[in-house]
């Protein structure tokens, strides 16, 4: 079962079909969820996960090398019905309103390998918390659980899917315009280009194949050499 939450949305909710061009431009102003509204989508997730007695969460991005927790169990584990894409607007970590960058997410579709993280039930409740601060503080993701299949069996995994219907959400765009707007993205975290390099320098040292996220390192790095 594969079940999302998400409570309070910033903006009306709309469908969309899948398209290789933004849905929309870059934000103007920041999206920040409160305290209350990223507690009760916490709440409301938790509820739903299909086994409270094992809480695993997908790593598709910074959280493979940065999970920030210690947890009880690592595994690399591979998503069937997801895949990784730089898909919405940041203005703030990696990216600003004058230079723009990309945020990672997991997109319906295609497959996605990761590492899975086992969270411990001793300090669960801060540990969950941290987290949520730290993915949930503008509303971007639809908090998901996802089933992941691994060396050692099957897990039902917490992953942070899209939201399509946030003002941040630019589409899955073609590599090459990600990679020119990644090259040039800067914010108060640094800039967008470091983060790519790190998640394939991570996924690397896990051994984990992602043609698409090599090539779109390979074409930052080559735009950044023509800047020089």
């Amino acid at each position: 079962m594969i079940s999302g939450l998400f409570p309070f949305p910033l903006f009306a909710v709309r469908t969309f079909p899948m398209t290789k061009y933004p849905f929309n431009p870059p934000p103007t102003f920041f999206a920040q969820w409160t305290d209350a509204q990223r507690q009760v989508n916490l709440e409301q997730t938790m509820a739903a996960a299909p086994d409270s007695s094992r809480l695993w969460v997908f790593g598709a991005g910074s959280l493979i090398w940065d999970p920030r927790f210690e947890p009880l169990e690592t595994r690399t584990a591979m998503l069937d019905n997801h895949r990784r894409a730089f898909c919405f607007w940041t203005v703030r970590a990696r990216g600003s309103f004058e230079r723009p960058g990309l945020g990672l997410a997991l997109e319906p579709g295609g497959t996605c390998a990761g590492v899975v993280f086992e969270v411990p039930e001793d300090g669960r409740d801060e540990i969950l918390d941290a987290l949520w601060r730290r993915e949930m503080s503008g509303g971007v993701y639809v908090p998901t659980w996802i089933p992941a299949q691994t060396d050692a069996g099957p897990v039902s995994a917490l992953g942070f899917v899209s939201n399509r219907a946030h003002r941040n959400y630019a589409g899955v765009l073609p590599l090459d315009r990600s990679a020119r707007i990644i090259a040039h993205a800067l914010g108060t975290m640094g800039t967008c280009h470091e983060y790519v390099a790190l998640l394939a320098g991570a996924l690397d040292n896990y051994g984990l194949d992602d043609p698409e996220t090599q090539e779109l390192h390979r074409l930052v790095q080559l735009y950044l050499a023509e800047e020089v």
